[in-house]
């Protein structure tokens, strides 16, 4: 039998096991990625990422009996694709290849999305095989109609189909005085979004919102307030904004500019109360939910809320001529010293360096991103935390691992877990 240590690599660039089927990657080993094959089936019995998985099981069971050094992970991405899903695919590649020296790769994989992994596979080994799998349909499901029809149940692809041209018609109808100019405000607020790159994080934002709003949560009504605060401050600034543009249209530039800036100071007024009481309730969740290690973080956003409105509203004031900019620049460095004060303080309430009660119930994962178990219990003056692996239990000290998103992550091998610190 050959002795090249081969791995069967399948991907999912788009992490649709994880949104979908909620398994976080790198899946190693036949058992747990067929376990993930069913769930994500289960889950979605259209998408191909699935009979993809089953196909590369197969080509496993297949090399068994030729090869003594096998094994087979599946890499999972990110739903952004490009740079963000093939940094976690390279970093995921470099963990397994530390525990298992693969000499050749055998990939499968559903389509030329996915096929883009191959010049990261080659950087590390050669490719000795290649496999796509091709799910057989029937010819009226690959109709065209099918296709649009699909394709439209993609949430990019609904916001920018439905979503915005729904948005831009509301308006139009809503406030027909001054409907093109919001619709073209709207345009160019999107672009800009979508240009920087923020479109995913708005959206995030208002998806989690509406995912936090529950009458079982405490942080409900400031959920609720965020909401209405938001719509306080346009429908507040809206009729100044009409009035600016009239303003504008006869040429009174003054008294449209004065108008434009009461505008902007009910915006950044409500604003800022939205920003705030989203925040609470970000924090009463963290106490609800016990996540209270990321208590410390809204502190300092609600300051920088604040501190940004004040600079705006300033810097507004040197544009109509009501503040000078050394005013503004002055106000810049107090600010700066001011947030870098709150960061400070803040900082003495991070637990991410500390080993606190806290902790328990956190879970464990390797470096590799396998599951490991859950802490246990601390032991505050030695700086451990304990869970059990593999019926024995272990002890790790804060120097060996990192709190990131809710999780521990273990720095060391996941051999070194089977010869635990002995108390």
């Amino acid at each position: 039998m050959p002795e090249k240590a081969l791995a069967v690599v399948c991907v999912d660039r788009d992490n649709d096991f994880g949104r979908k089927a909620g398994i976080e990657g790198p899946i190693i080993g036949r058992k747990d990625n067929l376990r993930a094959a069913v769930k994500l089936a289960l889950a979605d019995p259209e998408d191909s990422d699935a009979n993809c998985l089953f196909m590369a099981i197969q080509r496993y069971d297949e090399l068994k009996e030729k090869y003594t050094q096998l094994e087979i992970i599946t890499l999972v991405g990110s739903k952004k694709f490009g740079f963000e899903s093939d940094i976690k695919i390279n970093e995921q590649l470099d963990a397994f290849l530390e525990t298992f020296k693969a000499e050749a790769f055998v990939l499968v994989t559903d389509g030329a999305e996915d096929d883009q992994i191959t010049p990261i596979l080659q950087s590390r080994a050669p490719i000795i095989s290649k496999s796509t799998v091709i799910i057989k349909q029937a010819r009226e499901v690959e109709s065209t109609f099918y296709t649009i029809k699909e394709a439209l149940r993609d949430p990019f692809l609904a916001r920018l189909a439905f979503g915005v041209p729904g948005i831009v018609i509301l308006l139009y109808l809503l406030l027909p005085t001054i409907g093109l100019q919001l619709v073209g405000g709207f345009f160019g607020l999107y672009l800009i979004f979508k240009g920087f790159g923020l479109e995913d994080r708005v959206f995030s934002v208002f998806k989690e919102m509406a995912s936090s709003i529950s009458a079982q949560r405490i942080s409900f009504p400031f959920y609720v307030g965020s909401i209405m605060f938001a719509a306080f401050g346009v429908f507040s600034a809206a009729p100044h904004i009409t009035d600016a543009y009239a303003l504008f249209q006869v040429g009174d530039y003054l008294t449209g500019i004065e108008s434009t800036a009461v505008s902007v100071d009910f915006l950044l007024m409500f604003g800022t109360i939205t920003g705030l009481s989203f925040l609470f309730g970000k924090g009463a969740d963290a106490v609800q939910l016990k996540k209270a290690y990321l208590l410390h973080t809204y502190p300092l956003s609600a300051v920088a809320v604040i501190l940004g409105a004040i600079l705006l509203g300033t810097a507004k004031g040197v544009l109509i001529g009501t503040t000078t900019l050394n005013f503004f620049l002055a106000l810049l460095v107090i600010s700066f010293l001011f947030f870098f004060g709150v960061y400070k303080v803040t900082a003495v309430f991070d637990i991410r360096k500390k080993v606190t009660k806290l902790l328990i119930g956190i879970p464990v994962y390797s470096k590799t991103g396998k599951w490991l178990g859950r802490v246990e219990k601390i032991s505050k003056e030695k700086g451990l935390v304990e869970f059990t692996f593999k019926a024995k239990k272990v002890q790790v000290g804060i120097e060996d691992y990192n709190l990131q998103n809710g999780k521990i992550l273990i720095k060391g091998r996941l051999s070194a877990l089977t010869n635990p610190t002995k108390n």
